[in-house]
């Protein structure tokens, strides 16, 4: 059984990316974990590789717009809509945290951008964050993201000993 029941990210960088969030170890493709998608103004693009090759896996979309249209789409697509009131606050969040447990998701991988990632750090909604870092320089390839916030206080101390070609991960337990 996977570490993790779901992955949750949002719509901007499912958009951006038009990731699969799926297993891709030899033999485990069919393992793939379920997903939910943050999207408070239902902005996810039509016709995105993770609802065009969902296979079996269940998707949930929690978003506080009205919008029948791309509704309808994304539900003959096999995904499930959950429209709340806000999404704005810790308590927001906590609350589909709570909801996700209901459905039986307590084990919820974050694979998100810097900013719901920001959020989720100052709102302490996180348990344990890994850091993947590469030895390669990017020079122009690379973006560098960085800013005064949370994750320029972490330290690196715990190395996870794993083959990821030369790159590191690290393991920073947050509770």
């Amino acid at each position: 059984r996977s570490k993790y029941d779901c992955i949750l990210s949002t719509s901007k960088s499912i958009n951006e990316d038009n990731s699969k969030l799926n297993c891709r170890i030899d033999g485990l493709e069919n393992k793939s974990p379920s997903v939910v998608i943050i999207d408070r103004k239902l902005r996810l693009k039509r016709g995105i590789k993770i609802i065009k090759e969902r296979g079996n896996r269940k998707i949930y979309l929690f978003t506080s717009v009205f919008n029948k249209a791309k509704e309808n789409y994304f539900k003959k697509r096999g995904v499930r809509i959950i429209r709340l009131n806000k999404m704005k606050t810790q308590k927001d969040f906590i609350d589909i945290l709570f909801k996700l447990n209901s459905f039986g998701y307590s084990r919820i991988l974050l694979e998100s951008g810097l900013n719901f990632m920001n959020f989720c750090l100052r709102s302490r909604i996180i348990q344990n964050l890994y850091i993947f870092k590469t030895n390669n320089n990017l020079y122009k390839n690379g973006i560098n993201y960085s800013s005064p916030n949370l994750l320029k206080k972490i330290k690196l101390n715990e190395k996870i000993k794993v083959n990821l070609f030369g790159d590191s991960l690290y393991k920073i337990n947050l509770k």
